[in-house]
């Protein structure tokens, strides 16, 4: 990881969150991310949240959808210090329960 980590000037990696009735990261259209949404550590330690310093982008936000229906969220984590991807643990999800769930999509990470 660290001969990667040196010959890198930027790294990119996705999470996609399948979600069955529970929000991980808005609790409605429109509403700032919820003081519940979760949040990333990255191989450095670093700390990635909704209105923190480092905030992964947001493509899509369907999870606050709560329908019944399967939706998505999808995270992207682009930097410029290699040091920081890939992404090692992730905090605050939510407990399942019947009828509700999730499943985690993680992507590799490409170091450009």
């Amino acid at each position: 990881m660290n001969f990667l980590h040196l010959l890198s000037s930027e790294v990119v990696q996705h999470l996609t969150i399948h979600c069955l009735d529970v929000s991980v990261w808005q609790e409605g259209q429109g509403r700032p991310p919820s003081k519940k949404s979760l949040r990333f550590r990255a191989w450095n330690g670093q700390i990635y949240e909704a209105g923190g310093q480092f905030r992964p982008e947001v493509s899509v936000d369907d999870c606050k959808v709560q329908d019944g229906r399967w939706h998505q969220t999808r995270f992207t984590f682009r930097t410029q210090d290699p040091q920081q991807l890939p992404i090692v643990s992730i905090y605050n999800l939510p407990p399942t329960t019947p009828g509700k769930q999730y499943r985690l999509e993680v992507g590799s990470v490409c170091f450009l």
